[in-house]
């Protein structure tokens, strides 16, 4: 168990360090000028989700006498279309950032801001989880206490380190003073989430 939990959390932690657990809510957040607060939380609700989710259907696998190498494929069929979603979401952004391009010293009302990080959550939350389905099967050999153990080493592990790269690069990007970065922000903000998905599909992580 000791060594199941260390693995748990070393990989929880690695595995976050994937872009699309983190830089996604970067550029939104200077984007739409998020405080940190809201940045925060945001980070830590789509991290529990999206390590929740792949629990369950780990859970359900289990609870169907289903192999571990199904439930590594139904992860990555979800994993191809979460990518594919996040690259529309990006390219749906970016087209909508230029088109207000023009309108820039006005403020984008709230209704705008509510879909677009509540789209990025959920497309956080739907993304697969895949290296947690292994550690949920391996404990579940001890009992559902481990399964439970393993899910919350898991998730504080991921939450952690999404939350300190989300900081770093937020106060990074938020320390630069370039006027068509300002200006362009949501353009930007829609290209590199856009981007994010690609890379994650070409790489497969």
């Amino acid at each position: 168990m000791n060594i199941l939990m260390i693995s748990t959390g070393v990989v929880g932690a690695l595995h976050a360090l994937a872009p699309d657990h983190w830089l996604p809510f970067v550029m939104l957040g200077k984007a739409q000028n998020w405080s940190l607060r809201r940045l925060t939380t945001i980070t830590i609700l789509a991290g529990i989700g999206h390590v929740g989710s792949s629990l369950l259907i780990s859970s359900v696998g289990i609870l169907l006498g289903v192999a571990l190498e199904q439930v590594n494929l139904w992860e990555s069929a979800r994993g191809n279309v979460a990518s594919l979603l996040l690259i529309g979401f990006g390219i749906a952004y970016m087209v909508w950032g230029w088109k207000n391009l023009k309108k820039k010293h006005l403020p984008v009302v709230e209704p705008a801001k509510v879909v677009s990080y509540w789209t990025l959550f959920a497309l956080i939350i739907f993304g697969p989880c895949e290296p947690l389905i292994p550690l949920v099967f391996a404990a579940y050999a001890s009992g559902g206490m481990a399964v439970l153990f393993v899910f919350l080493v898991f998730a504080f592990a991921t939450v952690a380190m999404m939350l300190v790269q989300v900081h770093f690069a937020y106060l990074g990007i938020s320390s630069l003073r370039v006027h068509w970065l300002e200006r362009g922000s949501d353009v930007i903000a829609g290209g590199a989430i856009a981007l994010t998905g690609i890379v994650i599909r070409l790489l497969g992580i």
